[in-house]
């Protein structure tokens, strides 16, 4: 009875792995009749219509500097005895220079000091320019400065509280040249004096002090002076933009002051260059093909990649109106002008971008700056390796409805990204696509 018995269980066991093999054949073979049914084959996946925004950018070359230059000038008599850093940023009511331990204060305005402030004196933009800049630095804090366009009481008292803080003698009056306008805070590029220079002033000496004598001219001598001195450094010429005869706009001086209401103010000299400055607002300058000033448009964002790799927002903010002809440098065998080709170099237009942040010790730095060329919003997208043409020259999409490859005719628009808009009866968002690897 035994050997019976192990027949017959060897016999079930045989037949339960015969059973399980049967199952795991079926098993394979209807994964692999599915495959094939899903029209996916191997090198092929499937994606699906998209709708997204698709931008065309053409990649400009450019240099991040600073704008608004402007040349600050000494309009007092005195000693250097404290100057600023290259690269430091003076704000408002900050020190620009010292002359004999005393400060040249800046404040903010469009409009050059020129005159003596104090009582008495007519209304005009620097008076303004005065009473705002008190306010702001709080030397008002009474509220007495009713009318910020003239010269009052309540403005003498303010200018005390000022003069109390900055170490001056508090007259209630601002001599010309202890306080310089500008149109905002000043970031400090060149710095064209030494300390212990006192060079000839601009204008009187400080109230109460000694005026310096006059000097004789300049004759051969037979000992050497003591100490030489830098010539005087000519007045910056006015920039471009000012009209010709029109006042300065900037802070250099006039070759006359003008005169005070009472006639007792003394003309000013020229004065000499002290310090060359920047604003601080970072800017992005570059150059575009006349022919591609269409894709400089004021107020267009236009992302721009710093030497780092890091990419910081720019805003446009101007496009030159006129063409700028840039004659090629001297070639070999040529004249300064003259290209190897004999022709001269495109014209280009000039535009200037701003950043939407500050970037850290970058000046006159290589960056490169994406320029919108066309933008479509929310146009149905697929991958460009979707797309396939046809024996007709036409082009199409190959979509998946069931187990079904079918192929529709699009038009495809727009390339961008990776991306091609399309168009075309019955392609919708979320429609399957089958798209080569």
């Amino acid at each position: 009875m035994r050997p019976k018995r192990r027949v017959i269980a060897a016999g079930a066991v045989l037949l339960a792995v015969v059973a399980l093999a049967t199952v795991v054949l079926l098993q394979t073979r209807s994964a692999k009749g599915t495959d094939a049914g899903g029209g996916v084959p191997a090198g092929e996946t499937t994606t699906a219509v998209t709708r997204r925004t698709l931008t065309e950018s053409s990649t400009v070359s450019g240099t991040l500097g600073y704008g608004s230059t402007l040349e600050l000038y000494d309009r007092l008599a005195g000693t250097f005895t404290w100057l600023p850093a290259i690269g430091s940023i003076v704000a408002r009511g900050g020190t620009l220079f010292r002359l004999d331990n005393l400060p040249v204060a800046l404040m903010y305005g469009p409009v050059p000091a020129y005159r003596t402030l104090k009582e008495g004196v007519s209304d005009g933009p620097d008076v303004t320019e005065l009473n705002e800049n008190l306010i702001d630095l709080g030397f008002d804090p009474y509220r007495s400065i009713a009318d910020v366009d003239s010269f009052s009481e309540a403005t003498a008292d303010a200018v005390r509280r000022w003069q109390r803080a900055e170490g001056l003698a508090q007259t209630g009056e601002v001599e010309l040249g202890r306080v310089v306008f500008a149109p905002g805070a000043r970031r400090v590029t060149a710095v064209h004096v030494e300390l212990g220079e006192d060079p000839p002033a601009a204008s009187p000496r400080r109230p109460g002090s000694k005026a310096p004598a006059a000097k004789a001219p300049d004759r051969p001598a037979g000992n050497e002076p003591r100490r030489k001195r830098k010539a005087p450094r000519k007045p910056r010429k006015p920039a471009s933009h000012e009209p010709a005869g029109s006042e300065p706009t900037g802070n250099e001086p006039a070759a006359k002051a003008p005169a005070s209401d009472d006639g007792a103010e003394a003309a000013a000299g020229a004065g000499i260059v002290v310090l060359s400055t920047t604003s601080t607002q970072q800017l992005v300058q570059l150059k575009v093909k006349a022919e591609q000033q269409e894709l400089a448009r004021v107020g267009e964002s236009a992302p721009v990649t710093l030497p780092d790799g890091d990419v910081v927002a720019g805003r446009i903010t101007e496009v030159g109106s006129v063409a700028e002809s840039k004659e090629a440098e001297k070639g070999a065998g040529g004249e300064k002008g003259d290209s190897p080709s004999g022709e001269g170099e495109a014209a280009t237009i000039s535009v200037t971008l701003a950043l939407s942040r500050r970037v850290a010790r970058l000046d006159e730095a290589p960056v490169s700056v994406e320029l919108v060329k066309s933008i479509r919003r929310n146009v149905l997208t697929v991958p460009a390796t979707a797309l396939t043409a046809t024996a007709g020259g036409g082009y199409a999409i190959e979509v998946l409805t069931g187990t079904r490859r079918v192929a529709l005719a699009v038009t495809p628009g727009m390339f961008a990204d990776g991306y091609v808009q399309v168009e075309g009866r019955g392609v919708h968002a979320g429609l399957a696509v089958i798209e080569s690897q």
